[in-house]
């Protein structure tokens, strides 16, 4: 029995016995403290009982129901969303005649589902696609799952981005506490013809190996990347380990044509570095887009360079702050994506979680 029906039951036994209305509640004070119901309800129920009315529950009223969330709405509005799940909870009420507060009722607490934006993904993957991507992660599971320290220390990677003399601040980083009195900070947008550089940048488990700018007006090539990008990548491992350079290194980098050319394959069969097999259309498997370029254009954002050289500079200091940890970890995190790969049967995917 609610506290409701019990109070309603003490006033009409009360009533039947000729209790004045004030007397009643005054024991209804004493008994329920603050929670008590007014003077005014103790005579209002005192009357109705005295004159025939058994019932201590509320009476049907004429109208409006009270409340729109009945199974029927509920099917209602769950058939729309099946049939249409792009529609607003305005549209959905103006469809199912609900009130649109009910619809935003029903869709959070009894369909449990909420709007969210489509998932922006580098390419619409066909099946076959899907299963190349699902094939290579096994195959590199295979060989890669459970390597050691070594085998991890010979792993390289590298890839070509993009990076402006201006890169603007995320709009999540912009956000600030205003007042309503107080005008909306502005941030200047980056605009089509905005400098920019092209950037070849490598590294491994211990950190940076090289970054290589791409000179004015040119693409990267076959030649460019051989002749200059990974020369100096050689140049660095000779240096590091002068009794083996490039030997034995696995080198991981995209299906780019310059990467893929006879020039460049030639070159590192000549100094037996192994290349990693690397499934097409897979930024999500690739660790210089999904942990450098976006740590490091997060770390440039909001600063404006004026020289192709003080922007370089940057990206060098950057990319020394890095801590060695967070390079290991990130071919660590390659590894736990070849297994979220498969997990998916070789669709895109966002994070590890």
């Amino acid at each position: 029995m609610s506290e409701k029906t019990e109070i309603r039951s003490y006033i009409k036994c009360r009533a039947m016995l000729e209790i004045d209305p004030k007397q009643i509640y005054d024991e209804l004070c004493r008994i329920y403290g603050s929670k008590a119901v007014s003077l005014r309800t103790v005579v209002r129920w005192n009357n109705a009982f005295r004159t025939g009315k058994s019932s201590v529950k509320d009476g049907t009223r004429p109208g409006r129901p009270t409340t729109a969330i009945t199974p029927a709405n509920i099917a209602a509005v769950k058939a729309v969303v099946e049939d249409d799940a792009r529609l607003s909870k305005k549209e959905i009420a103006k469809c199912t005649g609900i009130s649109e507060g009910s619809v935003g009722t029903i869709l959070k607490n009894h369909l449990a589902v909420r709007k969210v934006c489509a998932r922006w993904v580098p390419h619409l993957l066909t099946e076959e696609q899907k299963r190349q991507r699902l094939k290579c992660a096994r195959a590199l599971l295979k060989k890669y799952n459970n390597c050691d320290s070594r085998v991890l220390s010979n792993l390289l990677t590298g890839d070509e981005t993009w990076i402006h003399w201006f890169e603007p601040q995320r709009r999540m980083d912009n956000k600030q506490w205003k007042r309503k009195d107080q005008r909306r900070p502005c941030v200047a947008k980056r605009t089509i013809s905005s400098k920019k550089v092209l950037y070849a940048i490598f590294f491994n488990s211990c950190g940076p190996v090289i970054q290589v700018p791409c000179p004015k007006g040119r693409s990267v090539t076959g030649h460019f990347y051989k002749h200059t990008v990974l020369k100096k990548v050689k140049a660095f491992y000779e240096k590091k380990r002068p009794s083996k350079g490039l030997a034995g290194i696995h080198l991981i980098h995209d299906n780019a044509s310059s990467h893929k050319s006879e020039i460049v394959k030639s070159f590192l069969a000549s100094e037996k570095v192994h290349v990693v097999d690397h499934p097409p259309y897979s930024p999500d498997l690739s660790p210089c887009d999904f942990f450098l370029f976006p740590k490091l254009k997060k770390m440039l954002s909001g600063n404006k360079y004026e020289s192709r050289t003080a922007l370089g500079s940057a990206i060098f200091q950057y990319m020394q702050r890095i801590p060695k940890q967070e390079y290991n970890a990130a071919f660590r995190d390659w590894i736990k994506r070849l297994h979220k790969c498969v997990a998916v049967k070789g669709e895109y995917f966002e994070g590890l979680q």
